[in-house]
């Protein structure tokens, strides 16, 4: 694994991140700076969506939404593997459908 240079912070952030660090959710700041990365990278991962029926999607999100009934519908998009639009419009037929609440 290769190490990035170093990082200037504002005095303010250095102080956020130690207090972090004092308070316990964190090792020390590299582990702070580690975490906040991989956060970050999360943020720009892309889903390829796939190619599949509706009626496959529909049922995919019916179970998804019977084991969590308050989930996000981008959520569901990530987990089913469609995107956003399609993942609506599954919810949707679904309240219409009278599967689902609204």
């Amino acid at each position: 694994m290769e190490a990035v240079s170093g990082v200037r912070l504002a005095e303010l952030e250095r102080g956020r991140v130690k207090q972090l660090v004092e308070l316990g959710y964190y090792l020390n700041a590299a582990d702070f700076l580690r975490d906040a990365v991989r956060s970050k990278l999360r943020e720009f991962e892309f889903i390829v969506p796939r190619k599949t029926s509706m009626a496959k999607v529909k049922g995919e999100v019916l179970k998804i939404i019977r084991k969590k009934p308050n989930i996000f519908a981008d959520e569901v998009a990530a987990l089913v593997g469609v995107d956003i639009e399609t993942a609506i419009r599954a919810i949707d037929e679904l309240i219409k459908e009278k599967k689902v609440t609204a």
